[in-house]
């Protein structure tokens, strides 16, 4: 079985990635990103707590270009590493995520995207499976407003809220 690390090494960055989609999967990334672009779409409090990492940490994601909450999520997970250097991301198959990353994160199957967030040693110190909290817990009923956007900020506050932890203990 591959060392987080290892897996990272041979993940691909969030542009090669993206390049894999069909042109509907990736205009649907260019949506995301518009939304993200917005002065209004992350709130100061959340840019604060992004600005305020301290420390390094790798998201190891995995994820397919097919999947519409991994053109969601692992692009706001490209915002947060963009917005926050000491943030970097790289993304492996659902296949090599199957072999490799199922059994460890406890899981008994692989939804995507799911990620491990991992600290400056590439430790394990949290996971983000699938969507944010806030939507699992609202269930279908926040279907329709996540798959148009309106719950990226969570996806960012969910992996802040893993970072900030993982900080605290350090």
């Amino acid at each position: 079985m591959a060392s987080y690390e290892e897996l990272f090494s041979i993940g691909e960055g969030f542009d090669a990635f993206v390049a894999h989609g069909l042109p509907d999967e990736i205009a649907g990334v260019r949506r995301v990103q518009d939304k993200l672009a917005g002065a209004d779409a992350v709130s100061a409090a959340t840019r604060q707590r992004l600005h305020a990492v301290s420390r390094r940490y790798h998201l190891l994601v995995a994820g397919e270009m097919w999947c519409p909450d991994c053109q969601i999520n692992v692009t706001v997970m490209d915002f947060l590493q963009r917005a926050q250097p000491r943030i970097d991301l790289a993304v492996i198959t659902k296949g090599r995520a199957e072999d490799d990353l199922r059994e460890r994160l406890a899981l008994e199957r692989i939804p995507i995207p799911v990620v491990a967030v991992l600290n400056e040693n590439f430790e394990l110190v949290g996971r983000f499976v699938e969507r944010p909290q806030v939507v699992v817990a609202g269930g279908d009923a926040l279907k329709p407003d996540y798959r148009a956007g309106q719950y990226l900020e969570d996806t960012l506050t969910d992996l802040l809220d893993i970072i900030e932890a993982a900080q605290d203990r350090a």
